[in-house]
């Protein structure tokens, strides 16, 4: 039996909210999302700082490109915090070079400085304005309509223990949702990013630990599978995922005519943006379902596609994720088949969640025994996908923590 201790309380509180929030209030999820609210900072796709360099030849994954200090609005961590956006070097499925942008986090006095911690939270979308380094600087307001104020509570609690933070937007500069080695490899960088930053104060060999839930799981759980072949040299002492979707053939399916049939559909251009050659525009009726649904935030694509069947949206009713060349790349991308982890790996999953699926998850576990990955996984009872980061939240730090800060 989980007990939840006190402080956890809040939190746990905070994603209860959360969850009404999208199941019962749709209708404000769609009044609010990316809203048009006074004083913004222009969007990516306006802001110079976010442009491709004409070439990238000269620089290593991770380089930083450029950078910038940065106002962060409606943090209230206990001490004021410093933030600096780098513009560093990643990767695409295909090995590709392109730049896209972390922000890097080091609050005042921060009793773990020399300690990196990369928080991937969940973006789960396919707009660029719903990137962190976009809705860290619009604040709160932006944040309560696009969903991502549920996250506000981990990235304070962890800024208070005194960690400096990277957050990356680690779907790439075209946001290439669950296109696995692109959530990974930006992630990695992101982290090798921070090193490189001479302002950060940290150096190649600083220990760096990964916290991440739902979508950002994807993210940090994908690092800790490709870091031993694609970053033997980071330093990486401890990585936590949350609720991750593992399958996306068997989430994706079960959470059709469900409130996350949006993430379905936003999943599925995601991929398609990936790997062109599915042609994934082509499997839907609608020609401007792209468009539409790459114009918003996950908190307005689930209100909009709420409890829809996917079928319905398709060319003969087909299900994308069954099509040939999509069900081997989706196959191809099962949590587990990226690598196998050589830092310690915290997977916490809720009894009933209904997006990161248990049974997905203790077969992961299973394998990664057998594997030998040092693995610590809890399957907290009664909550769902939405509830459990609040239960998970404390003991992950808390693991995170005897990890990190004695490295």
């Amino acid at each position: 039996m989980i007990r939840i201790k006190t402080r956890a309380v809040p939190r746990l509180l905070a994603a209860l909210l959360a969850a009404v929030v999208v199941s019962a209030g749709s209708t404000v999820a769609v009044a609010n999302a990316v809203p048009a609210l006074p004083g913004l900072p222009p969007g990516p796709a306006a802001d110079p700082f976010y442009a491709q360099p004409p070439s990238l030849t000269q620089y290593k994954m991770g380089d930083v490109v450029d950078s910038r200090p940065v106002a962060l609005r409606d943090i209230p961590a206990r001490t004021n915090p410093t933030a600096w956006q780098v513009k560093y070097v990643s990767q695409d499925t295909n090995g590709k070079p392109w730049t896209t942008v972390a922000t890097i986090i080091r609050p005042e006095g921060g009793a773990q400085l020399s300690k990196l911690l990369v928080f991937d939270p969940w973006i789960d979308a396919l707009d660029t304005r719903c990137n962190p380094s976009y809705q860290l600087r619009a604040g709160a307001g932006f944040m309560a309509g696009t969903g991502m104020v549920s996250e506000l509570p981990d990235l304070i609690a962890l800024l208070d223990r005194g960690y400096t933070m990277v957050v990356p937007d680690y779907l790439g500069p075209d946001n290439q949702f669950t296109a696995a080695y692109v959530e990974g490899r930006n992630t990695i960088d992101g982290a090798r990013a921070a090193l490189n930053f001479a302002p950060a104060g940290l150096s190649p060999t600083t220990p760096v630990g990964m916290f991440g839930y739902s979508g950002g799981a994807r993210g940090t759980e994908f690092a800790a599978e490709l870091a031993p072949a694609y970053a033997p040299e980071l330093n990486l002492v401890g990585v936590v995922a949350i609720g991750i979707p593992v399958s996306l053939a068997n989430s994706g399916l079960h959470m059709n005519k469900s409130l996350f049939t949006g993430i379905d559909v936003s999943s599925a251009f995601g991929l398609g943006r990936a790997y062109p050659e599915l042609d994934v525009p082509a499997m839907f009726t609608d020609p401007d379902l792209g468009d539409k649904i790459g114009s918003v935030c996950n908190a307005e694509a689930m209100a909009t596609y709420a409890f829809a069947d996917g079928r319905d949206m398709t060319v003969n009713r087909i299900w994308p994720l069954d099509e040939p060349k999509m069900a081997a790349v989706v196959a191809s991308i099962v949590a587990g088949k990226l690598g196998t982890p050589r830092a310690p790996l915290y997977l916490g999953v809720g009894a009933n969640d209904e997006v990161a699926l248990p049974q997905d998850n203790d077969a992961l576990a299973a394998d990664y025994r057998r594997r030998g990955v040092d693995l610590t996984y809890e399957k907290f009872p009664v909550v769902n996908h939405p509830t459990s980061i609040g239960v998970a939240a404390l003991p992950s730090m808390e693991w995170l923590a005897a990890r990190l800060d004695h490295a």
